[in-house]
């Protein structure tokens, strides 16, 4: 989202950004660029979305989705109607599927033209989750709630004004969701403009380097790594003793730095990413779940990175396995994979160049930010 915004002010497009900032993924607003700040005159208001269970019971005797629901905030819907009473937009831009809980009051306090841009097709994540999901009672919750957020998918993608997907498999889905429906796809944006000195030959200084970077406290993101713990590392350290995986990321769990030895090592936090891309060279995506793009993974490609991923991971990017990235989906694929990195930083080498080139093709800001302004006139002469 940060991407797109700043694409956007580069095609001197005026802005206000309205955040929810919530106790989970808290962010000081300080800790934004401060130019991005005053570009976007950058406004949040503070809601609490974390999962309670005794509510999320309770929303079983409503005909809603709790999945949905506990995004709805009534302080985030006052700062909305403020701004709408005393500014005019041409469009306005809903950045998550559950940010439609908000469309009935946009349309009474303005005219603009509202575009969805979902992060990805929703009920697909949850049912993939759902379907990684070993716990019965938790699958048997999933189904109801999963059954009324398709609801609520399909209703919101036909009373929006257009749909923005950052893949052509997610538009294919929308479409079928809402024929008629103005929909483009436009994938992620990456900002190679961006000011922070990288250096793609750092990460060979001590080749091999394994490694995850990623929020863990998405719930595809923890499925995928514990998978990949306890199924994956322990056949691969069979077949190379001296393999060694590194995790790095947010909100990391307490089981996860218990389960450290001499080939998991858990950074946890790390203060800057860019950095911690620098000194690693091969990044790991096991993904199991998910949807739409991984903005990691185009970072990753932006940096020159070697990426092993799973078929998941990797959707909605046009790669080519084994010239551009690597596709592993079981642990015997991931323990070839793995091999072929360990034998040759050349090939890392020539992978990760690849995947730069991938990245600079399909995935720039600026080309994004004129493909959504093409977008927005075609639906305001609809």
């Amino acid at each position: 989202m940060y991407s797109s915004a700043v694409g956007l002010i580069n095609q001197k497009v005026e802005i206000k950004v309205l955040a929810i900032n919530t106790p989970k993924n808290w962010i000081e607003i300080n800790n934004l660029p401060a130019d991005f700040r005053g570009k976007t005159r950058f406004e949040f208001s503070i809601a609490d979305t974390r999962f309670k269970p005794l509510r999320a019971v309770i929303n079983l005797f409503t005909s809603k989705s709790y999945l949905v629901e506990r995004f709805y905030s009534e302080g985030y819907n006052a700062a909305l109607i403020r701004i709408l009473k005393v500014e005019e937009f041409d469009v306005v831009q809903l950045e998550h599927l559950y940010m439609c809980l908000y469309l009935d009051t946009i349309r009474k306090h303005s005219k603009a033209k509202v575009i969805l841009r979902p992060q990805n097709v929703e009920t697909q994540v949850w049912k993939r989750f759902m379907k990684n999901t070993i716990n019965p009672v938790i699958k048997i919750y999933l189904r109801v709630a999963i059954r009324r957020l398709e609801e609520f998918e399909i209703q919101m993608a036909n009373k929006v004004d257009g749909i923005i997907a950052i893949s052509a498999a997610d538009a294919g889905s929308f479409r079928e969701y809402a024929p008629g429906m103005p929909i483009v796809n436009v994938p992620i944006g990456y900002d190679f403009n961006t000011g922070r000195k990288y250096d793609p030959l750092k990460q060979f200084d001590e080749f091999p380097s394994f490694y995850h970077l990623g929020s863990m406290d998405w719930a595809p993101n923890v499925q995928s790594i514990k998978w990949f713990i306890e199924e994956v590392l322990p056949f691969i350290v069979k077949k190379y003793p001296e393999f060694t995986f590194r995790i790095a990321g947010k909100k990391m769990p307490l089981w996860i730095y218990k389960r450290q030895n001499n080939n998991l090592v858990v950074d946890g936090e790390v203060k800057d990413s860019m950095e911690y891309h620098e000194r690693n060279s091969i990044m790991i995506v096991p993904l199991l779940s998910g949807g739409g793009l991984r903005a990691k993974i185009i970072e990753g490609m932006a940096l020159g990175k070697t990426i092993i991923s799973t078929t998941i991971g990797a959707e909605g990017i046009p790669y080519v396995d084994g010239q551009n990235i690597l596709i592993a989906n079981t642990r015997e694929d991931f323990a070839r994979q793995i091999k072929k990195c360990q034998d040759s930083w050349e090939f890392c080498q020539k992978i990760g160049r690849n995947a730069q080139l991938l990245a600079r093709e399909n995935f720039d800001n600026i080309n994004a930010a004129s493909s959504m302004l093409q977008f927005y006139d075609r639906v305001k002469e609809s």
